[in-house]
């Protein structure tokens, strides 16, 4: 049914152009509440990731693995978290990255399945509290620049 089917009386004659605003606030309401918690990048994170190969350019040209993933950022910056598929542990830290809702990562990825994506990784945790979920992305710390190495990357919520 249409918002406008029925007006307030208000609404129709003095304050069309408020109400218009309050009806909006109420229709957006709902989405506030799924968005809370993510103005700050410290806390429990829980998704699915993938594990991309990095080619030569830089550019993933394979997957590796793919595994659901929490992290727990507590607020002394300390990272820890499990990769559970892939048998992976995660350890680390996290500094702020513009804003406390997003990090910037530095983390170590051992005891996984597939020993090819041990090692190193750099990145951020770039929250979104309109779409109510963070976006991460780590890269090999110790490949070259742009060749050889990894990628994690997937989408997180509370």
């Amino acid at each position: 049914m249409p918002l406008h089917a029925h007006p307030v009386p208000a609404c129709r004659s003095a304050l069309p152009g408020l109400c218009a605003v309050l009806g909006m606030g109420a229709l957006m309401a709902p989405g506030l509440v799924v968005a809370q918690g993510y103005a700050d990048f410290h806390g429990e994170w829980r998704g699915s990731v993938m594990v991309f190969e990095l080619g030569a350019d830089g550019f993933q040209v394979g997957r590796r693995l793919a595994s659901d993933l929490w992290l727990r950022i507590g607020a002394d910056g300390q990272v820890s978290g499990q990769m559970p598929r892939a048998s992976c542990g995660i350890q680390g830290s996290a500094l702020p990255y513009r804003s406390n809702a997003h990090a910037q990562l530095a983390v170590q990825v051992d005891r996984c399945t597939d020993p090819r994506v041990n090692g190193r990784y750099e990145g951020r945790l770039l929250t979104s509290e309109a779409h109510g979920h963070a976006s991460l992305r780590l890269r090999s710390a110790t490949a070259p620049v742009k060749a050889d190495g990894n990628e994690i990357s997937g989408i997180l919520q509370r």
